[in-house]
């Protein structure tokens, strides 16, 4: 299915980090629902150049939208609540 060929996907993008003596970059983000703060590797689409992702927080499991912020100066991600991010993009549309 299509969650085993991200998984395989994301192997092959840490396996080549590590060949090339490089670390997979973390972002820093805050919990916008408990407040929990955490970092997270950029999603395939990120590193792709699309600005999109997603991942659940460590702490309550909200399912929470990200995005990359303010990367020229080391960066850090945004995190929206799933359900906000999807009411905001329809409105957009």
């Amino acid at each position: 299915g299509m969650k085993n060929t991200v998984d395989v996907c994301r192997k092959c993008q840490i396996e080549w980090y590590k060949k090339h003596n490089l670390f997979l970059p973390r972002y820093n983000f805050k919990c916008p629902r408990c407040g929990y703060e955490q970092s997270a590797a950029p999603s395939i689409f990120m590193n792709m150049g699309l600005n999109r992702g997603c991942g659940s927080c460590m702490k309550c499991k909200t399912f929470l939208h990200l995005e990359i912020i303010d990367d020229m100066h080391g960066g850090e991600m945004k995190a929206m609540l799933w359900d906000e991010y999807l009411k905001k993009e329809s409105i957009k549309n």
